[in-house]
């Protein structure tokens, strides 16, 4: 399926009833709301999902909860994953919903404005959102420049700070030597003078409709081979890569 189709079809379709359990306005961790549900039934465990302050709640006799993050609204009934169509009603399935392999997905990364760098005689190991002029995006580029030779990584232009990161976005994009550009992009040079004719700026563009797709906040965003999605700069970055 195309990217535009996945786009148009995305949906979570959810049969609920609706339980309100608690009056709090703020958010509480899993360990407040495992006591505020402990009227439900014993816990065995609690799970985030990836959609926006909501959590799968599996007690110990067999039940399935999705609660809202503040703990207020219970949700009893079916969760539908539409983009792999798939039930989840476990722990694992939830846990699993965090990964979310692109290519599965129909992204293509010859559509977006794509920078490969590393050692491509390794696996590819993530590919990140990125702007020009993120900071948390450049404090990476440093950790990764450090040591070349363990990593080979995508990364992706996109425009999410304004009108500069779109004219640097679409200038890297549309270089002729990739190989400056991605030495422009890490360090805010400007190597990279010889434009491609026939560029133009839609690949830069689809990358925050991508980004809206999966949920990401802001860059850098970081989809590992397998799927796993981090928003933001791990404190580890090789522990990530390497986490299961």
């Amino acid at each position: 399926m195309s990217l535009k189709k996945k786009i148009t079809a995305i949906g979570l379709s959810a049969t609920v009833s609706l339980l309100s359990v608690s009056s709090m306005a703020k958010s509480i961790n899993p360990k407040e709301l495992k006591q505020t549900l402990s009227q439900k039934g014993d816990i065995e465990g609690i799970q985030e999902l990836p959609v926006e302050n909501l959590m799968l709640v599996k007690t110990k006799s067999g039940q399935t909860y999705f609660v809202s993050k503040n703990g207020r609204f219970v949700f009893q009934g079916q969760l539908i994953d539409t983009w792999f169509r798939r039930t989840i009603d476990e722990l694992s399935e939830a846990r699993n919903a965090h990964r979310v392999p692109l290519e599965k997905m129909g992204v293509k990364l010859d559509e977006l404005a794509t920078l490969s760098f590393g050692n491509q005689d390794i696996p590819k190991q993530a590919t990140i959102f990125v702007d020009p002029n993120c900071g948390y995006c450049h404090a990476l580029f440093n950790k990764i420049q450090q040591s070349p030779e363990k990593y080979n990584v995508d990364f992706v232009l996109t425009a999410m700070l304004g009108s500069q990161s779109l004219l640097e976005s679409k200038r890297l994009n549309c270089a002729v030597d990739k190989s400056k550009a991605v030495i422009d992009l890490m360090n805010k040079t400007k190597l990279a003078t010889e434009m491609r004719e026939d560029c133009d700026a839609k690949a830069v563009q689809k990358a925050p409709i991508v980004m809206g797709l999966l949920e990401a906040r802001g860059t850098p965003f970081l989809v590992r081979e397998d799927g796993l999605t981090f928003n933001g700069l791990p404190s580890d970055f090789d522990a990530w890569l390497e986490m299961e």
